[in-house]
């Protein structure tokens, strides 16, 4: 068994990984970083939900680690195609 104290000690390292990937989306610069951060903050909320798992047994949460992951991923795919395509048909400029 995993003492409690390394998995709080885990915890509040995914929080601060959590918070700059925030500060990473807000800030930019360009479309591509903010779609990484969502990226890895949608991975990072993920592994927060399976550190939950170990802490407490429930492994309930482990259905909506699955589910969130896959949604991510395809928000993902998604979001790359529509900048893809973007960056294949700029908009004219005035």
């Amino acid at each position: 068994m995993i003492p409690s104290i390394i998995i709080t000690i885990f915890d509040l390292m995914l929080v601060a990984a959590i918070v700059l990937c925030l500060l990473r989306m807000l800030k930019g610069p360009t479309a591509a970083d903010r779609m990484v951060s969502i990226d890895l903050l949608g991975l990072l909320v993920a592994i927060l939900m399976i550190a939950h798992v170990v802490r407490s047994g429930d492994e309930t949460v482990l259905d909506v680690v699955l589910v969130f992951s896959i949604v991510a991923f395809f928000g993902t795919v998604t979001l790359a195609h529509y900048l893809q395509s973007e960056s294949n048909h700029p908009t004219s400029k005035r």
